[in-house]
């Protein structure tokens, strides 16, 4: 596969709508485009971890209001939004700023964040503006839609190993997702020879959803080690593989660093950088198996020429210690080892406390 290359900021394009209209659908030449549709969702997957989401059944008007809401709630004094701010004794739900959790805001993330999980569980309560019941309503509702979304996407990769399409099915179903609407203030080209948006990393869970407003910004590491950009595809959603769906199919999926900056500020060709860098929003739906999930390679993942990579863990504990680390450092780590929790051991099925 081409994508992703030096000379190519382009992403695969994938049509969703090939993944489930052979449901509804009479016409039997759809029998034939679902298949090869999945291959091409595998392959990109595979070979660059990312990919543009065409057709997704996500209607453009519950983007917008989000978008909305986004833009409202961001705009609130610093004051109203600490009255719901985020840490892991709240679940890692509410209002989250980098700059006020790291112990060097200089390096931190210029972002903040808005984060919930499922509204539904209540072991671990949402925190929400107060007389504000749409934001709740919209919010809950775009959840739900992505949640679908991810299962089908799902049920086309475990396909593609041999496995039976609902394979993922009850590791996901708790809906232990985690749902976030991002501002990057307005700043300054200066400030990115420091910072950056998002930091280079990869995600945690399975997969993610992407809906981008206008603005560019993310870039993607290829193969050869460049960061190229993936600037917005209009209608479409971006798709990501998080370490623990690579984990499962045994790096077969590629989980692919990736980061938030400003373009021009890294632009090779010499222009200047601009003084002013204007704001920036975005919608990113996390995707993540049960907390009680056990994650170890898939059987049909592991040959001679791909050995067994990974013991098994825990996806609540490998969760919540890549959350609390974000917390703690205002951005998060480029690459991630099972080391780097806490207690600095391995996360071992024999070490991990579920329920966190």
């Amino acid at each position: 596969m081409d994508a992703l290359t030096d000379n190519s900021p382009s992403l695969p394009i994938i049509d969703f709508s090939k993944h489930v209209e052979v449901k509804t659908s009479d016409d039997p030449g759809h029998f034939l485009t679902r298949p090869n549709e999945q291959r091409k969702l595998f392959a990109a997957l595979r070979d660059v971890g990312f990919v543009y989401l065409q057709n997704h059944s996500i209607p453009p008007k519950a983007q917008q209001l989000l978008f909305q809401h986004a833009r409202q709630f961001f705009a609130q004094p610093e004051s109203e939004k600490a009255k719901i701010e985020t840490g892991e004794s709240k679940a890692f739900h509410g209002w989250f700023s980098p700059q006020r959790t790291s112990g060097n805001s200089t390096r931190s993330d210029q972002k903040e964040a808005f984060d919930i999980g499922d509204d539904n569980d209540p072991t671990r309560p949402n925190q929400w503006p107060s007389d504000w019941p749409d934001f709740r309503t919209d919010m809950t509702d775009f959840f739900e839609q992505c949640h679908q979304v991810h299962l089908e996407l799902l049920s086309a990769l475990a396909e593609q190993v041999g496995l039976e399409p609902d394979f993922f099915l009850p590791h996901v179903q708790a809906k232990d997702h985690f749902f976030r609407v991002l501002y990057y203030p307005e700043t300054t080209g200066s400030s990115f020879r420091n910072r950056f948006r998002a930091s280079p990393h990869t995600d945690y869970g399975t997969l993610t959803l992407l809906f981008n407003d206008s603005h560019g910004g993310l870039q993607v590491r290829n193969k050869a080690g460049d960061y190229v950009d993936a600037p917005p595809l209009p209608g479409a959603a971006i798709v990501n593989v998080g370490d623990l769906l690579s984990r499962w199919f045994n790096d077969t999926l590629r989980s692919t660093e990736h980061r938030v900056v400003e373009s021009s500020a890294f632009d090779k060709s010499g222009s200047d950088i601009p003084d002013i860098i204007p704001a920036r929003y975005s919608i990113a739906w996390f995707g993540h198996p049960n907390r009680d999930a056990l994650i170890e390679p898939i059987a049909s993942c592991c040959t001679s020429d791909n050995p067994k990579k990974y013991e098994p863990v825990y996806a609540g504990k490998h969760v919540v210690e890549r959350l609390a680390k974000l917390h703690k450092d205002g951005k998060n780590t480029e690459t991630w080892t099972d080391s780097m929790g806490r207690d600095g051991k391995q996360d071992l099925v024999s070490e991990v406390k579920v329920g966190a």
